[in-house]
């Protein structure tokens, strides 16, 4: 399955320092990433809120930082903002190239005459690698792989199947990203300091966040909408959460959601009653991510 990720924001960074530089702004463990690999990562604030997630791969000369499009411009003065007295040198080189996605655990092969570099990702949920490429290169890329990326349609299904979280749906600067789910993928626990490390090493000694990213499933003649309000009725029709993803699942040839659901009331199995417009109009199951196992 290969995906197209190029209209996403890319930097390239450069200098001697750039390793324990990204280490020390990132919550993953960027010193123990290797030439031919990538890991996902968030940039957080001091109070452990997010300002961004990204992934970070690493070549044996630069890393190369990935996000999603709206945040080109944040995550760059984020970045920069702490760029002091380092050897560390940011490049947006969002226009110059290309990045696609390709779930298989064989890889791709060799790319003779292009330069093209990969990077073991799992990126979905599955192993996967990551192909960067200049653009000018895109078709001679597509003709060696020998197939085209999946649509829109696809892409979004698979991404709520595997419970994957996207910036602007169920990540944003008031999520912290233990609600999201993204500690086992995002935040290594025993790599030193980086900004906002007390926050999320407090929330790891309570064990336990207000809220969770669950998977919904609606009964098949419920038709949910992002924004849908989530109401326990054993609570006396209390709000508990709200929808942030809905898609189909080609896979389950049914509709799937995501949403934030309040602690108390996300076990999965659970059955919550939907609010749309001020209206109860069903239920729907809370489930454990992923909907569908890698």
């Amino acid at each position: 399955m290969l995906i197209d990720l190029s209209d996403r924001a890319k930097f390239k960074v450069t200098g001697n320092d750039r390793t324990r530089f990204l280490n020390g702004q990132l919550t993953n463990d960027i010193l123990g990433l290797h030439a031919g690999s990538a890991i996902y990562a968030c940039a957080l604030t001091a109070k452990g809120k997010l300002c961004a997630d990204l992934f970070v791969a690493a070549t044996n000369e630069n890393h190369y930082l990935d996000a999603e499009p709206v945040l080109r411009e944040s995550l760059a003065a984020r970045l920069e903002k702490y760029i002091i007295a380092d050897d560390v040198t940011l490049e947006d080189v969002t226009g110059q190239f290309g990045l696609f996605h390709l779930i298989d655990s064989q890889g791709p092969g060799a790319f003779e005459g292009l330069e093209v570099f990969q990077n073991l990702s799992t990126r979905f949920g599955q192993p996967g690698f990551d192909l960067w490429f200049p653009v000018g290169q895109a078709a001679s890329v597509l003709e060696r792989l020998q197939q085209h990326p999946i649509d829109a349609e696809a892409l979004e299904a698979l991404r709520i199947e595997q419970g994957i979280a996207r910036w602007g749906s169920e990540l944003s600067e008031n999520v912290l990203p233990n609600e999201a789910d993204l500690a086992k993928r995002a935040i290594s626990y025993t790599k030193g300091c980086y900004l906002g490390q007390e926050v999320i090493s407090r929330i790891k000694s309570l064990g336990h966040v207000n809220r969770h990213l669950r998977g919904l499933l609606p009964a098949r003649d419920v038709s949910v909408q992002v924004g849908d309000k989530l109401v326990d009725p054993t609570e006396a029709g209390k709000e508990v959460g709200f929808i942030t993803s809905v898609g189909q699942s080609r896979s389950l040839a049914r509709p799937i959601a995501l949403g934030y659901i309040r602690r108390g009331s996300d076990a999965p199995g659970s059955t919550l009653q939907v609010r749309q417009n001020n209206t109860l109009i069903g239920s729907l199951q809370v489930c454990s991510l992923p909907f569908i196992s890698a």
